[in-house]
């Protein structure tokens, strides 16, 4: 009787491993450790879209502390075309949960990449229209709120703007 259960229970593993395995998902079967397991089904992600008059800006909270926050920044074209260099920009973002600061790796449309943190600046990242044009830029707001804006130059637009972000944490 107990090989017989041994021998249901053994299939019944290989089974759900199999299952597992077709879902293109890999579980490690271990004995109990001191961490608990962490498994992630799925990056957690927000969307914003909305309009910027030239000179304005919108603030958004970081949704995560002490983790690595992505945003993407695009500003959709509405002129049919498409912004030189790049209508995208980027940034990894990281905000202390004591409140000691931010830092960051920003890539700005032109490609150029620029890290820093709250000691030295507040700039994370910009949409550029040449070496000395800026259209919008990506700032740190507030540090102890976890904020950063978006920040739209009136000099180089004299239209409303359409931006989208993704947030990725």
């Amino acid at each position: 009787m107990r090989k017989k259960y041994f021998i249901g229970t053994l299939a019944a593993v290989a089974a759900m491993t199999t299952i597992v395995g077709a879902g293109g998902v890999a579980y490690a079967v271990t004995q109990a450790t001191s961490a608990p397991a962490v498994i992630v089904t799925g990056p957690d992600h927000q969307r914003l879209t909305f309009t910027l008059a030239p000179g304005g800006s919108r603030v958004f909270k970081l949704p995560a502390t002490n983790d690595p926050v992505r945003i993407d920044l695009d500003k959709v074209s509405t002129n049919g075309g498409v912004q030189t260099p790049s209508e995208v920009f980027s940034a990894l973002v990281n905000a202390d949960a004591n409140n000691a600061g931010l830092s960051w790796i920003g890539t700005n449309s032109d490609g150029s990449q620029a890290a820093n943190s709250t000691i030295k600046s507040s700039n994370i990242t910009n949409l550029v229209c040449g070496a000395h044009c800026l259209i919008a830029s990506l700032n740190v707001a507030s540090v102890g709120n976890h904020t950063v804006v978006l920040k739209t130059n009136a000099a180089t637009s004299i239209i409303r703007e359409k931006y989208v972000i993704n947030i990725w944490y």
